[in-house]
């Protein structure tokens, strides 16, 4: 059969299917010549890349820690033991941030009514780990007093993550 044009049918079909099977190609090529940089696909994205420390921060931070730990280990090879209600745990400050959104931003946050704890002259600058464990513990310090948050609510190892955050966030510039 012919069409009113004189065109066969198949003729037709075999047409179409080339012409879309070369907008496909040339779609494809130009995606692969025109590639978008990390900032491009994140803003495209809508993601905001959180902030790294820079590298003198990680090694300073990574020095007070193995300083801090070289010191528990001579504690400890010398027949002594960790003072009682001393904070000896490592904290992870990613944990930290998570564990600080979940138990202190509603009130230490920067739009909250009590003072911030991540400004760099904030409550921390005279707080070391094991005073943050009797804040948290007994509320000693803290006004007005909310404390204290039993262990099973928020563990040891929290509050020592809670410390490495709040340490990285002082540090940062």
């Amino acid at each position: 059969m012919v069409d009113p044009e004189g065109v066969p049918p198949t003729s037709r079909g075999r047409g179409r299917a080339t012409v879309l099977l070369a907008s496909i190609v040339v779609a494809v090529v130009m995606v692969a010549c025109g590639r978008a940089s990390e900032s491009e696909i994140n803003q495209a994205l809508g993601v905001t890349p959180t902030p790294t420390q820079s590298a003198e921060q990680v090694a300073a931070a990574t020095e007070r820690a193995a300083a801090g730990a070289a010191t528990r280990e001579a504690q400890l090879a010398a027949g002594g033991s960790p003072v009682a209600g001393e904070l000896t745990l490592l904290g992870d400050a990613t944990r930290g941030r998570t564990q600080f959104a979940l138990w202190c931003m509603q009130c230490h946050g920067p739009s909250a009514q009590a003072p911030d704890l991540t400004a760099p002259d904030g409550a921390l600058a005279t707080l070391d780990a094991t005073g943050l464990l009797a804040f948290v513990r007994d509320g000693t310090g803290h006004q007005p007093r909310p404390g204290p948050i039993p262990s099973f609510r928020v563990s040891d190892q929290n509050i020592a993550d809670i410390y490495a955050y709040l340490e990285a966030e002082a540090a940062a510039p």
